[in-house]
Formats: C-alpha cells, sequence, structure tokens
C-alpha cells in the first residue's frame, strides 16, 4: 500500500471517529447518514463519508467484506 493510500486511510478513520463521537456525545439518537463532519477541507455528511470510504477501498483493490 503506498504512502498516499495509508494517508488517505487516516483522513477517514478519523472522520469516521470523528463522526461516530459526535453521534454517540448527544443526549438523542442521531442518524449518523445526515450527521455533517469537516475533513477534506470541506463539509460533508455521512452518506459522503461512506461513500468515500467505498471508493478507497476500491482504488486499494481490497474487498470491504
Amino acid at each position: 500500500m503506498s504512502t498516499a493510500q495509508l494517508a488517505r486511510a487516516e483522513t477517514l478513520l478519523k472522520a469516521a471517529h470523528d463522526l461516530l463521537t459526535k453521534c454517540a456525545d448527544g443526549p438523542y439518537v442521531l442518524n449518523a447518514l445526515e450527521e455533517t463532519i469537516f475533513y477534506d477541507d470541506t463539509e460533508c455528511d455521512g452518506t459522503c463519508l461512506k461513500d468515500d470510504i467505498e471508493h478507497w477501498f476500491d482504488a486499494a483493490d481490497k474487498p470491504i467484506t
């Protein structure tokens, strides 16, 4: 795996952690796919993050399952 792929994986993992922390810290149940987070210098919701993670797996030729 290249350094760029590892850096991208780290960015996506941190974003996923931030999203899950945001959902866990509140008194209400939040829909992770609708909540917004900030990475790649832009605001993104959980669906966008999910798509970026799937794209990373595709680009790395790694199956998700």
